[in-house]
């Protein structure tokens, strides 16, 4: 079977819509949300007891030593620094709710600690905490990085049709400092022919799997080296931030002139496949009739 907890529950026919199920700790914050099978009888999926995964770095532009390199059918290409973290839940009570046919539905799921593993439940607490603001640091990591291939795809496209000198030279200088810029995060440069030193994202995510590999609280180091690691993805959001302000807004300001449509700097994109991970220590009760099948008419 698969690990984690199963969850299982009873359509008398299929629903309108979508079937969701999303777990809420006990502050009823959102944990996890999945997407239900909506075929008529029993129905059952697993969640593999972790948090969300991380945001998906998307790079839409050819990396800077790599002109040749191609991007997909969707515009992207893979990224050397790709890793997703996705946090295992610690012991507690969760609540399970299905969301189905404009109803909810709830039961609540028991997560236990494997008694075979180290570790006391508070060093799990202390663990996990520390594992989500790590989880939410690479999360805006990744924001800068996404938001600043939206921005050089945009300026990429306006030098390549634009012959004005001005604007050649300004989109250059600009991409330039984008490119600075995220190269501080990830593997910019990485097209299968050769890596580099590792960068601030496969920090944050080697720091994470190390600290979240065994059922300890974390060492002093450990809590030393991701203060440094968060206060440095704090200085690039404040770098990418003082770029849109000045130089993004100077540039659209000589593309208005022109009457060319000026770059935006946000775009809404899905987040993928969740990201599959092993999981070592965590058992959920109740199993495989947690929560209880429900009818929907």
């Amino acid at each position: 079977p698969a690990y984690g907890a199963a969850i299982t529950y009873y359509l008398q026919a299929a629903p309108p819509g979508n079937v969701t199920i999303t777990i809420l700790d006990q502050q009823e914050q959102v944990v996890r949300t999945l997407t239900g099978t909506k075929a008529v009888g029993v129905n059952r999926i697993h969640w593999d007891l972790r948090h969300e995964p991380t945001e998906q770095v998307r790079l839409r532009t050819r990396p800077p030593t790599g002109p040749d390199a191609r991007l997909g059918p969707d515009g992207l290409r893979p990224s050397a620094d790709g890793g997703r973290l996705s946090v295992l839940a610690s012991p507690g009570t969760y609540m399970v709710k299905l969301s189905v046919g404009g109803r909810e539905f709830t039961q609540p799921l028991t997560v236990r600690k494997d008694p075979n593993a180290g570790g006391t439940e508070a060093d799990i607490q202390a663990q996990t905490k520390v594992l989500l603001d790590l989880r939410r640091a690479m999360n805006s990591a990744v924001d800068v990085v996404n938001q600043s291939e939206i921005v050089r795809s945009q300026i990429e496209r306006v030098t390549d049709v634009i012959e004005d000198a001005a604007i050649r030279k300004a989109g250059i200088a600009l991409t330039q400092k984008l490119i600075d810029l995220e190269l501080t995060l990830l593997q910019l440069r990485a097209t299968g022919r050769g890596g580099e030193a590792s960068k601030l994202l496969s920090k944050i995510l080697y720091l994470a799997n190390e600290m979240g590999s065994a059922d300890f609280k974390p060492t002093d180091q450990q809590l030393e080296v991701q203060m440094l690691l968060e206060e440095r993805v704090r200085t690039c959001q404040k770098q990418f931030d003082e770029l849109r302000k000045t130089e993004l807004a100077a540039f659209n300001e000589l593309l208005r002139k022109r009457n060319i449509k000026p770059i935006i700097t946000t775009a809404v994109e899905p987040t993928g496949q969740q990201a599959a991970a092993k999981s070592h220590d965590r058992i959920a009760e109740g199993e495989p009739s947690s929560p209880a099948p429900v009818s929907v008419p």
